[in-house]
């Protein structure tokens, strides 16, 4: 936290605002926030100060001091106002959130006396680059806050490792202990056929090289987000949406009056097998039968292949960047339905994969690990490299219903739908 001494806060109150250095005036309108010699909204005004100082070096706002440097405090009985108002700004009105640091200080006005004012310590953005509300990118020069220019975004974004693919940026907020570190060594022995202690690099170092972590400018690791996908507990908690809602109708319509669901949590490959396995298991999918000369043939309503590549190719293919949207599996007796974020990746269209042009792969670094992982049910890996999965599907689900399973790209979603096996077939 900047200025921590009083005396040295004090001095630059004295010198006036700059780069580091913003004072507002609190005036209150009943509960609501004011600042004195503004007009504008409020709200509006105190996030642009903080996505303009965190973009640029960080900063202090002192509330309760006029922008000449005089100190005229906040009413005590409006602390609780102020403090929820500052945070409510930096978490809704900033473009990644800001989470600035609070300190609640004394300070003497004109007269001697003490008064009560609020510090908030804004950080430096180290990977990210924040922006308003409505979508501006802002910086701090000497007191001012200007929009930053396009040519200079691109360079900040770079700098920040903003353009580097998103699964390879570090998770703010997050250290290596959101990664479980014995999940980690057990992938690492499978895959490399040695013990993660005979390794002659150290921990950090072997999940930098994997991608799995990243160092910072102060030398601390940070997960990546696919570290946080493959090795986290429950990467939702710091990736919204990073799930999988699943639900059962006994009815072909989804209106909300489900027979089952289930909310899935977990690693990536957990989510997939915790799926696949309750596809294969629920009662809510029935087992067709039939007699001939030779006794009763069971026939499964859907293929084993099919339902795999459905399941792996949602959460391997989905936009995780879309926060608060998760994989939706939906069942029906006729039909199963399965909606994953994000439209089909690039320029690629349904009928390139009827037509069984090779796959662009959103998330290339998962799906590469998705390559060393196989079912335990069907002992297939959940990714292979030929790129003969989504035909494959297509003909053993029509074999068995007779309709070719249909692929719909929503815009902002992918849905494909499986229809369950014909009686007569």
């Amino acid at each position: 936290m900047i200025y921590d001494n009083k005396a040295e806060l004090l001095a630059e109150i004295a010198a006036g605002e700059d780069t580091l250095l913003e004072l507002k005036e609190v005036v209150f309108k009943g509960d609501q926030v004011r600042f004195a010699g503004e007009s504008g909204r409020a709200p509006k005004a105190i996030a642009e100060v903080f996505v303009s100082m965190a973009n640029t070096e960080g900063g202090l706002v002192v509330f309760g001091v006029e922008d000449r440097g005089e100190i005229i405090g906040i009413d005590p009985a409006k602390r609780g106002k102020l403090e929820q108002f500052v945070v409510q700004c930096a978490l809704d009105h900033c473009v990644p959130p800001i989470e600035p640091a609070l300190d609640w200080v004394m300070l003497p006005g004109a007269d001697g006396l003490n008064r009560l004012c609020l510090k908030a310590s804004v950080p430096r953005a180290r990977f990210s680059m924040h922006q308003t509300s409505d979508g501006r990118f802002l910086k701090r020069v000497g007191s001012h806050r200007t929009p930053i220019p396009a040519e200079q975004l691109g360079r900040l974004l770079a700098s920040r490792q903003l353009m580097l693919p998103f699964e390879e940026r570090p998770v703010l907020g997050a250290d290596l202990s959101a990664l479980n570190r014995t999940r980690f060594e057990r992938y690492h022995e499978r895959r490399f056929e040695r013990r993660l202690a005979d390794s002659a690099l150290s921990y950090e170092r072997l999940l930098g090289n994997l991608k799995l972590a990243v160092q910072d400018d102060d030398g601390a690791w940070r997960p990546t987000n696919i570290g946080l996908l493959l090795f986290c507990d429950r990467p939702d908690q710091h990736l919204g949406g990073a799930y999988v809602d699943l639900a059962v109708y006994d009815h072909p319509v989804a209106d909300g009056n489900t027979r089952d669901s289930k909310r899935v949590t977990g690693p990536v490959t957990e989510q997939i097998e915790w799926v696949l396995t309750y596809l294969r298991t629920s009662p809510m999918i029935s087992t067709l039968s039939r007699k001939d000369a030779l006794g009763r043939i069971d026939k499964p309503a859907y293929s084993e292949f099919a339902l795999q590549e459905a399941v792996v190719n949602a959460l391997a293919h989905r936009d995780y960047e879309i926060t608060g949207a998760q994989v939706i599996v939906t069942l029906f007796p006729d039909r199963l339905e399965i909606r994953n974020p994000g439209g089909l990746h690039n320029s690629l269209t349904e009928e390139n994969l009827y037509a069984g042009c090779q796959p662009v792969r959103r998330n290339q670094i998962l799906a590469g690990f998705l390559r060393d992982y196989e079912s335990p049910a069907t002992g297939r890996r959940y990714m292979e490299t030929r790129g003969e999965g989504f035909l494959t599907l297509v003909s053993r689900s029509l074999e068995l219903s007779g309709r070719r399973p249909e692929l719909v790209n929503m815009g902002g979603a992918v849905k494909l739908t499986l229809f369950a096996a014909r009686p007569d077939a």
